[in-house]
């Protein structure tokens, strides 16, 4: 049975400060809760800098340092109301923009908002076989503790970039066919057609305000989910599955 260890107070706030994008971005460092994330940090080791976990929890196959702490240091550093029995400090991941070029099947979200939605989405994009994830704009922090538990384990499996500039999206896309999901009734494609398509960038605006005219002037063409006159929307991560399901199948 491993002792558990005392973790100074200096060292708890240090880790209390990466519940917070400002600390998040400014050591590289982000909080990953649960056995789930755990297991594929575990697959780039190096990225893992330190792992706690409560006496309860099952650290036998972790083959990593583990520090076990007591349940009040747990609720300390954890962002999660009931206290989780395994967290993970780690590095952020770098990603090579101009590598994102050679991938054919893109989702780009514009200034999603919600941690839950952007958790969900990297989720089904993963689960549907899309191969990379561009967010624009104003979006959520990717290292929101709430996204990365949203993804359940798929965090790390469909890599993702931030870029913010419409003319970077054009330069690096050239051959990518840009789909706006929007209301217009001129230029649409069907989801079938699309998924037939080589490589095309699938372009997702936020609940509140849609996609913005950026984005929605380099689209070459339009898609839109039919749905029964009297539903005005649905939900962002609900909308998104259902395109890359059908991309999926098609």
């Amino acid at each position: 049975m491993s002792s558990i260890e005392t973790v100074s107070k200096n060292r708890i706030k240090e880790i209390v400060k990466l519940h917070q994008k400002k600390y998040r971005d400014e050591q590289g460092l982000f909080i990953a809760e649960g056995y789930k994330v755990l297991e594929e940090l575990l697959e780039i080791r190096e990225s893992i800098i330190e792992i706690f976990a409560l006496k309860s929890a099952d650290i036998s196959k972790i083959g990593h340092p583990v520090s076990v702490v007591d349940e009040e240091t747990m609720k300390k550093i954890s962002t999660t109301d009931t206290t989780c029995e395994i967290l993970t400090i780690a590095k952020k991941q770098e990603r090579d923009i101009t590598k994102f070029s050679n991938l054919k099947k893109l989702v780009l979200l514009d200034s999603i908002s919600d941690p839950g939605n952007l958790g969900t989405i990297i989720r089904s994009a993963t689960a549907f076989g899309i191969e990379g994830i561009i967010l624009f704009g104003n979006c959520v922090d990717l290292y929101s503790p709430k996204v990365i538990r949203s993804t359940t384990g798929n965090f790390f499996k469909t890599p993702i970039i931030n870029i913010k500039n419409k003319d970077e999206i054009k330069n690096l896309f050239k051959s990518h066919l840009k789909i706006a999901t929007a209301l217009s009734k001129e230029n649409n494609i069907s989801l079938k057609e699309c998924a037939k398509i080589d490589k095309y960038i699938i372009m997702l605006g936020s609940e509140a305000k849609g996609l913005q005219e950026d984005l929605t002037n380099i689209a070459d063409k339009n898609i839109r989910l039919e749905m029964i006159n009297n539903v005005e929307s649905l939900n962002l991560s609900v909308s998104a599955s259902i395109i890359f399901y059908e991309l999926f199948i098609n």
